[in-house]
């Protein structure tokens, strides 16, 4: 393996070096093979004792240079002067046989500077949770970081109570965050700002040095890639929980899954997160929050973007969100080309799940039958809205096969429920693993039926639907 430090090498300043504090008697609980295919890394290896000492920060490969990074940012509407990587150590970029770069991070590896009242540790429940949320994204084509492999320790944690000790080895083509630039700019370090913009045009968005503006144009694209991600968390009934500007990527990814959740029910206003007092990452919150986080991006970087350029980007913002959540919906519903009374056909649907309380995913599933079937299998509520959608599919390019299929590739069979998640957890918190690598699993192929997983497919129990997680998790 062949690892390389741009960051760290590039932005010392940025940069706390230190070793990670290791898991005492680690045993490995999980391994992504889709994550180890995309790393060109050998499974075998990852399930080795070299395998264990890796994901337990017990073993550092040669090249590694282990540092956490200091960043700020808008927590909850308001500004923190200093976050930073707390509980996680950035170990280096891994570099594949096709010339690709893999950031490698440990997270709860111990103390760092940034680690403010916490203790550095992650606990078993979060890490699965993590890990869980990670692929499970991936395979619902979301843009996110990626985990490659979970291990537990033999200590314990203090949360609300004790809990198993564990470390989570994820990875991206980067976690530079909105923070980092917001960091920098308050701290009015203007020229270490310009470094970490060259550094971020140079690596990852090196097709806007052609333009005349090219910090405008890499704005550009963080728009729209954070257009396209929250389109598809709105599409797929994602929540967040914590949108802060510290947990926002500059590639749209989905980073730091705590008190995340997958709609049940279908509830616009629905909070995943308990101290989430006020509602203000609530689920149909998540795109003004989004364009409000873009805002204070562009705000640090205001030196090089003057707000007359930065203000278009706004209405192309929504534009850019709006297409492609409206596309992604009309998949949904079995059709592919989106009509101007598409705009009511689709606002009826979730009127009419959020009206009878219906679970989101189950209920556009089941749109997947001949449509001869549809009234009987819907009920009365149904009907009016039925004979729109029958009439508007009479109209489309697909047949009924074809409408079906549409529907069965693009609304998920599996979801991520809390619920699932916490079955998985309390087995492995028992030292069983073995419903973690099932659900883990079936969640890699969510859309196609799977032998003996009918009960991953089946309504949420009502102990399930009521789930409160918090950022502690």
């Amino acid at each position: 393996m062949e690892f390389v430090n741009r960051f760290a090498q590039a932005l010392p300043e940025l940069c706390h070096q230190q070793q990670p504090t290791a898991l005492s008697e680690p045993e490995m609980v999980i391994v992504s093979q889709q994550s180890c295919q995309l790393l060109a890394l050998d499974a075998n290896f990852m399930a080795s004792e070299q395998g264990l000492g890796l994901t337990a920060g017990q073993l550092l490969v040669d090249g590694m240079d282990p540092v956490s990074t200091v960043y700020a940012g808008h927590q909850f509407g308001g500004y923190s002067p200093q976050l930073g990587d707390g509980r996680a150590l950035l170990l280096g970029e891994l570099k594949t046989p096709q010339g690709e770069h893999w950031e490698l991070q440990l997270k709860g590896s111990g103390l760092t500077p940034f680690s403010r009242q916490g203790d550095g540790k992650a606990v078993l429940r979060s890490s699965i949770r993590e890990f869980l949320a990670s692929e499970a994204m991936a395979a619902l084509g979301i843009a996110t970081t990626r985990a490659l492999s979970l291990g537990v320790g033999g200590g314990e944690v203090r949360r609300e109570r004790l809990e198993k000790e564990a470390m989570l080895l994820r990875f991206a083509p980067s976690h530079i965050r909105f923070g980092h630039f917001e960091y920098l700019y308050y701290q009015q370090q203007s020229g270490l700002l310009k470094r970490l913009i060259d550094f971020c045009l140079e690596h990852y968005f090196s097709d806007c040095l052609k333009q005349s503006n090219p910090v405008l144009a890499m704005l550009q694209q963080v728009v729209d890639s954070t257009a396209l991600m929250i389109a598809k968390w709105q599409a797929e009934g994602f929540c967040h929980g914590v949108m802060n500007t510290d947990n926002m990527s500059i590639l749209g990814l989905t980073i730091d899954y705590g008190p995340y959740g997958f709609l049940d029910d279908f509830n616009p206003r629905h909070i995943c997160n308990h101290s989430d007092h006020h509602g203000r990452y609530a689920f149909d919150q998540q795109p003004a929050v989004g364009l409000w986080n873009l805002q204070r991006l562009a705000q640090a970087l205001s030196d090089y973007v003057p707000s007359h350029q930065s203000e278009a980007l706004w209405l192309r913002y929504q534009r850019v969100i709006n297409q492609h959540y409206q596309m992604f919906m009309l998949n949904k519903l079995g059709l592919s080309k989106w009509q101007d009374q598409d705009e009511s056909l689709l606002s009826g649907v979730l009127s009419l799940m959020a009206q009878q309380g219906l679970d989101y995913h189950s209920s556009l599933r089941s749109l997947a039958q001949p449509m001869a079937e549809l009234p009987a299998l819907l009920g009365e509520p149904w009907q009016a809205w039925l004979a729109t959608y029958r009439a508007r599919c009479a109209e489309a390019e697909r047949d009924e096969t074809q409408r079906c299929e549409a529907i069965q590739q693009h609304v998920p069979l599996y979801v991520l429920r809390n619920y699932l998640a916490q079955q998985a957890i309390t087995a492995a918190e028992a030292g069983d693993y073995s419903e973690l690598q099932t659900l883990h699993q079936i969640l890699s192929q969510p859309f196609n039926p799977q032998k003996n997983a009918e009960r991953f497919a089946a309504p949420p129990p009502h102990w399930g639907k009521c789930l409160e997680i918090s950022c502690s998790s």
